[in-house]
């Protein structure tokens, strides 16, 4: 068919090294949200084959459920018209003790009238030979201030295409879990929350729940003036001009208290004099950015920008973490169903 173009693949267990013969494959068309078009299982050599309408302009996901966890890879066209989509699964089963927080990353966004806080989580499943870490009870346990609200949470495996999130409280109050499945190599955790704040200060507990290899912290160098006894300025930081990078001394759990005097007159001007850098970021990210929504406020760096985020992942300490684009501060959006798998 001159119009049609494949989509081929092999399933493999990589927890085995072995094809996983007989096993359901779907095609998921990206279309502003997942939609299921097609259907098919792997042959005895694990492997697979679509055949799709040839237009260049659209985006697939390739999911594979096995042993209750969805397993995706992306699939665009590339020149040819042919698309290979190898996709690896694990067995479950990882431990509690395989699972390391290797870096906790915290970003004080100051707004008028409210504090808005976006903390990344990067968990590093290590587990030998590879399992996927999907516990009943949740993968990923975080907790918020007292006053949070607005919670949003999105996940993926690390440099892949987030997705939505549906936190569920605990036991403990201002505790809650993902069941986002913690795949061998890195995830990641996106939480968004806002805090109320007077026009020029705010005092924060914020709760650390976790220990973390690394925990650091963000705020923009003007306007805002950041008190901690548990703040270590990063010599570092000297290279990302908007931004003042700290790392968090103190160990988990424990609650970092904080306090900040805000100057919302040098926020604004700040604002204005990095807006221009902010505007010319988007074009230069768009290959990066999923076309799945991002669950997680688009915090609106009017200080920091794209560039602090490139910055910071080229820092030693803050390698890896690569966030997704959020929407506006101020935008709504309904909430959609939870996903659970990547």
């Amino acid at each position: 068919m001159a119009d049609a173009a494949e989509i081929v693949g092999r399933v493999t267990n990589a927890t085995t090294g072995q094809p996983v013969p007989g096993q359901s494959v779907n095609l998921l068309a990206l279309r502003g949200q997942m939609v299921p078009i097609r259907e098919t299982q792997t042959n005895s050599e694990g492997r697979y084959r679509f055949v799709v309408a040839a237009n260049p302009n659209e985006r697939f996901l390739v999911q594979v459920p096995f042993r209750g966890v969805n397993y995706n890879r992306p699939a665009m066209f590339a020149e040819g018209g042919r698309i290979t989509a190898d996709v690896e699964v694990f067995e479950t089963g990882a431990s509690p003790a395989d699972v390391q927080l290797d870096s906790h990353i915290i970003f004080l966004e100051p707004h008028r009238g409210h504090l808005r806080l976006n903390e990344f989580y990067s968990f590093a499943n290590r587990s030998r030979p590879p399992r996927t870490f999907a516990p009943d009870a949740g993968s990923a346990r975080f907790a918020l201030p007292a006053a949070a609200s607005d919670l949003q949470v999105a996940a993926g495996r690390a440099g892949g295409m987030p997705l939505r999130q549906q936190p569920q409280s605990t036991e403990r109050e201002n505790t809650f879990v993902v069941h986002f499945p913690l795949y061998p190599g890195e995830s990641e955790v996106q939480v968004s929350y806002v805090v109320p704040i007077s026009e020029d200060s705010a005092s924060l507990r914020l709760p650390l729940s976790r220990p973390a290899a690394r925990r650091h912290l963000a705020v923009p160098r003007e306007g805002v003036e950041l008190m901690s006894p548990h703040l270590k300025e990063m010599p570092a930081a000297t290279e990302v001009p908007h931004a003042r990078i700290f790392e968090v001394t103190l160990a988990a759990p424990a609650d970092l208290e904080l306090k900040l005097r805000i100057d919302p007159a040098a926020l604004e001007a700040a604002r204005a004099l990095a807006a221009p850098a902010a505007e010319a970021a988007p074009a230069a990210a768009e290959t990066t950015v999923s076309i799945i929504p991002h669950p997680v406020n688009r915090a609106q760096w009017y200080i920091l920008g794209l560039t602090l985020f490139v910055l910071l992942m080229g820092l030693v300490y803050l390698y890896s973490l690569r966030p997704a684009e959020h929407r506006a501060d101020a935008a709504t959006r309904e909430p959609r169903p939870p996903a659970r798998g990547h």
